[in-house]
């Protein structure tokens, strides 16, 4: 009688929603390609349209990359680090949750900043939202 370590392990069908997840992460590096050869057009052919419209492409580009590797590493975490790890999906990952709490707490002050144009009292709040932010992405 052989049994194997695959028996004992239960059987989940995960390809509906890790399958999806991975077709998800390859579409969003197609467009992040996409992006990037837009931006190297744009910075090719208008170069002279000023430098607020070059910083506001360089800062959405990177903004963009960045969102991708913070994806990247969450679907690394989930289907390469914990491959048949069951355990590891009751679990958030730091990269899932960095995007949206910093993009939360962002709208967050954007909003006491055009109800509230004081600049100490901007400074005051970021300093208290970073710290909030360090508190959950540390949890």
């Amino acid at each position: 009688m052989s049994s194997s370590s695959q028996d004992l392990t239960p059987q989940l069908d995960l390809g509906s929603t890790f399958g999806a997840l991975l077709i998800g992460v390859i579409i969003a590096a197609v467009l992040v390609g996409v992006t990037n050869i837009q931006a190297f057009v744009y910075f090719q052919m208008h170069s002279n349209t000023g430098r607020t419209f070059y910083k506001l492409v360089v800062h959405l580009l990177t903004f963009d990359v960045l969102h991708l590797a913070l994806i990247i590493h969450c679907v690394y975490y989930y289907l390469v680090n914990n491959y048949a790890n069951i355990g590891a999906l009751t679990k958030v990952v730091w990269s899932f949750k960095a995007p949206v709490i910093y993009g939360v707490h962002l709208l967050y002050v954007y909003h006491i900043w055009i109800a509230l144009p004081i600049t100490i009292g901007i400074i005051v709040i970021l300093c208290a939202e970073f710290n909030d932010t360090l508190c959950w992405l540390i949890i």
